[in-house]
């Protein structure tokens, strides 16, 4: 089975979100649970935050012109830390406060019954949401190969939903461990651990959202795998002796910058190493996932310097 889109993810995390907004929503006003409206309030942060990643996944695949000549790729980045700070300073801080005033000033829950139902939907439809977004990610690999693809992929969108559907089931999980410990024993204020909890767990899942972000926004290069295949592909072609420097980065979901220093066989004709550089960018185009900007420069190695004795 082919792996969805990166638009299928997106859309799919945003129809899950919206209906958590709608649901919570209403089982928050009928129960006054602090539970439900954090619940409301992580599904508005999911629901914004990828309503942002949709805006930036289109405006980033626009094609390079004359004032962005590389491309828009990072335009994503930015609607990200966008999406990250909203779940980071406003949600994650409003969750933990209710969780506390209702700690504070524990009230009595109506209708526990249906805000139990509601969590279980909320568990069900964002883990279906996970498995959307995860199979993004692996693209037909194993689920167990999920940890180390999350670590190396470039693709921010789906990456980013993978978070956002994970904090959406968990926060459901939680929720709803707590409303049952209230159900058990009567006492009102696990009304308020349990929104302090989603609050918590909103603030983790930011603060990994931000520091993924952070990482392409500065340069990141691509992982070491595929900097050896690119290594590699340039030393298939013939002619090419060494290849003395490699720097990369990501400047986009499928946009890679790869500059190449090679060292070429002393006797080449200019002709003939101009074949050879052309050659080259086909080979690393082809290992390189996506658009590839490849530079190549021929280089002659550094001759170590002799030491000297008095």
């Amino acid at each position: 089975m082919s792996a969805p889109s990166t638009k299928r993810a997106l859309v799919t995390s945003f129809a899950v979100d919206l209906l958590d907004v709608v649901m919570n929503v209403a089982v928050a006003a009928i129960t006054g649970s602090a539970v439900m409206l954090a619940e409301a309030m992580e599904g508005l942060a999911d629901l914004s935050s990828v309503g942002l990643l949709m805006v930036g996944h289109k405006r980033s695949r626009r094609k390079p012109d004359q004032n962005y000549q590389f491309g828009y790729g990072k335009e994503l980045y930015f609607w990200a830390l966008l999406s990250a700070v909203i779940i980071l300073a406003i949600t994650a801080t409003l969750s933990f406060y209710f969780g506390l005033d209702k700690f504070i000033h524990p009230e009595h829950v109506e209708w526990t019954g249906l805000a139990y139902a509601v969590l279980v939907v909320a568990i069900a439809t964002n883990g279906y949401a996970f498995s959307v977004s995860a199979r993004v990610l692996l693209a037909g690999k194993s689920f167990r190969e999920l940890p180390r693809v999350f670590m190396q992929s470039a693709l921010l969108a789906p990456k980013t939903t993978v978070v956002l559907d994970t904090m959406g089931t968990l926060a459901a999980f939680f929720g709803l461990i707590s409303l049952v410990v209230y159900g058990i024993t009567g006492d009102s204020r696990f009304d308020g651990v349990g929104a302090m909890i989603i609050g918590l767990t909103l603030a983790g899942f930011g603060i990994v959202l931000l520091d993924g972000v952070r990482g392409f926004i500065t340069g990141r290069s691509v992982p070491r795998v595929l900097a050896h295949d690119i290594r590699a592909a340039a030393l298939k072609v013939p002619g090419v002796l060494r290849v003395l420097d490699l720097r990369t980065m990501i400047l986009g979901a499928s946009s890679t910058l790869v500059n190449l220093e090679i060292h070429l066989d002393d006797n080449l004709t200019t002709d003939e190493i101009e074949q050879i550089i052309d050659k080259v960018k086909h080979e690393v185009g082809r290992v390189v996932p996506g658009y590839t900007h490849v530079q190549v420069e021929p280089e002659t190695p550094a001759k170590p310097r002799r030491r000297t004795t008095e």
